[in-house]
């Protein structure tokens, strides 16, 4: 896939202004054990206005390429296999299960679910664009897991990449609304009951957080931060 994007400056564009890019909407759960190990579920999900998007683009600019992307686009496994093997080379990470499915409406959804033995995997993990996931892209994640012996601070810091001209950062604007009503939206399970946290919601060991996208596309500052605190 990525060899023919860029054979397409246009789709190039396209896709590097998307600070996301193909991850429109992303579901993750957590569960975190008392030794800083645990498991994660993610669920990307990409809707077809992306790819509808895509194949607009190629037309405009060459129509005969518009079937060799949209193949391209839907071979899953060009995106699993850089995930997978990135992934294979972190010590202390576990791939339980990765898959791709195109769905009857032609969009996408992506799973993922592995395990960590150190909280700081899971700083990696938070990576959300497919470059940060495939390690073409630096990691962007901080992870915080502080135990006093009597008291637990949590915190999870991630900022999308700002590197982008103010070009790329205008285009931004523009195609936020792909990402209207789309969120990124954190479960975590802790090992301890929740004294404070900054989650949207959350009751006894479990928090839940929703990043709205479109804030992130709007607003190169914008960044995602969580945090809560355990008495053990």
């Amino acid at each position: 896939m990525k060899k023919l994007l860029y054979s397409v400056p246009l789709i190039l564009i396209a896709v590097s202004m998307i600070t996301l890019s193909s991850c429109v909407d992303i579901d993750r759960k957590i569960k975190i054990n008392a030794d800083g190990s645990g498991t994660e579920t993610q669920n990307f999900s990409i809707d077809k206005t992306f790819y509808d998007l895509i194949f607009s683009m190629v037309n405009s600019l060459d129509s005969t390429k518009s079937k060799g992307v949209k193949d391209s686009l839907y071979n899953h496994e060009d995106m699993l296999s850089k995930i997978r093997e990135n992934m294979s080379k972190q010590d202390g990470v576990e791939i339980v299960n990765l898959t791709g499915t195109t769905n009857a409406d032609s969009s996408t959804t992506y799973n993922f679910t592995y395990n960590f033995k150190t909280i700081d995997k899971l700083g990696y993990a938070t990576n959300i664009s497919p470059n940060e996931l495939s390690g073409e892209e630096q990691n962007k994640s901080v992870v915080i897991w502080k135990d006093d012996g009597s008291k637990v601070n949590f915190s999870l810091l991630y900022k999308p990449n700002t590197d982008n001209d103010n070009s790329n950062a205008e285009n931004n604007k523009a195609f936020a609304y792909l990402f209207a009503n789309k969120n990124i939206k954190f479960e975590i399970e802790f090992p301890y009951e929740i004294a404070t946290c900054n989650a949207k919601s959350f009751s006894g060991k479990t928090a839940n957080w929703v990043f709205p996208l479109v804030d992130l596309m709007k607003d190169k500052d914008s960044k995602l931060y969580l945090e809560a605190t355990f008495n053990k």
